[in-house]
């Protein structure tokens, strides 16, 4: 049998089309989603005798950054930053249409919102959404539960969070 030569035309179109569709698949993926974090509001109805709202205050802003660090890091995500005072950014203090302004202000494709509810002096529970700032809508929603309050069990959290989110197929 011997060699079956293709038209120079259709050679022509092959290599474009091998050629263009990497291009336009690299542009897509070039385009990182870019998520802004907004404080995580927080609730203790655990009925414990010893305050330790600062504790949590401070738990909350250090699972902020760690969320924040952990996401870039990745390079899947970019952050933007939230322009609010501090202890006044979370779905507790602002209603989501606001901060959702804030995002897109920011220059956010992606915002996240997190609630905690301390239900026991063991038990804690949170509620995460991602929402698509353009088209308004929850594209990654979350509950998780997790025992203890101390700072490794919320870098558990965290660490565990974070992975869901980037494991998400949204990104």
């Amino acid at each position: 049998m011997g060699k079956m030569r293709l038209p120079s035309a259709t050679l022509a179109l092959i290599a474009v089309v091998f050629c263009a569709g990497p291009v336009r698949q690299g542009r897509a993926q070039g385009t990182t989603p870019v998520l802004a974090v907004a404080e995580i509001h927080y609730v203790d109805t655990s009925g414990e005798v010893i305050d330790q709202s600062a504790d949590h205050r401070r738990r909350l802003r250090e699972f902020e950054a760690a969320l924040r660090n952990d996401l870039a890091a990745s390079g899947k995500l970019a952050n933007a930053a939230l322009e609010c005072p501090p202890n006044a950014c979370s779905v507790g203090d602002i209603d989501d249409r606001q901060l959702l302004g804030k995002a897109e202000q920011a220059g956010a494709t992606h915002l996240l919102i997190g609630r905690f509810h301390k239900m026991s002096t063991l038990v804690q529970q949170a509620k995460f959404d991602v929402i698509d700032v353009k088209a308004r809508k929850f594209v990654f929603d979350r509950h998780i539960t997790f025992r203890g309050d101390n700072d490794a069990a919320w870098r558990r959290a965290e660490s565990f969070l974070a992975r869901q989110i980037l494991d998400s197929r949204e990104w």
